[in-house]
């Protein structure tokens, strides 16, 4: 009989790049549950924890940590080793009170970066519907969703603060950007155009960065700043 289902483990050899792993340390890597990130945008805690923080010297240590509930993920505990965490999640490491943000380093691979006391988070729209009641509601890159009544575009950014949405950045010609996949990220830049998609092309934005002027896809960018 034929297999009908996904597969449950994943090999370092074949996990993807963006993880940036030690492909020849072990066999095996966790595999991120299906949770509020996609597996194309996502981490397991457990590896999060032991090959990025660097806080555990083994994979049993990090489950050990996690299971008892040492550690956060934007505000809450989460005792499941292979919760999938994606940009913008904040982990916090409750024994030490020191706190992580989830981002992206060269050609998109997932680096922890030290955060700060209530420090903002910048996250991309990535689907916008009316909910019960007609009620505008968005669904944000890292698997959030909010109710907000104010214009706002998928492709947009929100700033959030203490759980809210304070700010909206408009993912425009002048607009600050990250690129977040592909050759070019980590890199800054401003938008100077934005093309639009066809059924046969994606839409492609054109950055002015440090080392100069290049294309990239929109899906690629996440809005930063005005």
């Amino acid at each position: 009989m034929g297999k009908k289902g996904g597969t449950r483990h994943m090999k370092r050899l074949a996990s993807p790049p963006y993880m940036k792993l030690k492909r020849k340390e072990a066999k095996f890597v966790a595999r991120p549950m299906p949770g509020r990130h996609t597996m194309a945008n996502s981490i397991a805690l457990l590896t999060f924890i032991k090959e990025k923080l660097g806080i555990a010297n083994s994979s049993s240590e990090a489950r050990r940590a996690i299971v008892e509930g040492r550690i956060e993920i934007n505000g809450r505990v989460r005792r499941e080793p292979k919760y999938s965490i994606g940009f913008g999640d904040v982990i916090k490491v409750i024994p030490s009170n020191e706190s992580y943000i989830l981002t992206f380093g060269k050609y998109g691979a997932f680096e922890a970066k030290k955060a700060e006391k209530n420090e903002k988070r910048t996250l991309k729209v990535v689907g916008k519907y009316l909910a019960k009641g007609k009620k505008q509601t968005i669904r944000l890159n890292n698997g959030n969703i909010y109710g907000f009544d104010k214009e706002v575009n998928v492709n947009d950014s929100v700033v959030i603060e203490d759980r809210k949405i304070i700010k909206v950045i408009k993912l425009e010609e002048g607009t600050k950007c990250m690129v977040t996949s592909g050759i070019h990220a980590p890199a800054i830049g401003k938008i100077t155009q934005v093309k639009k998609g066809t059924a046969l092309r994606d839409a492609t934005v054109t950055i002015q960065g440090e080392s100069g002027s290049f294309d990239t896809l929109l899906s690629n960018v996440i809005a930063i700043g005005a």
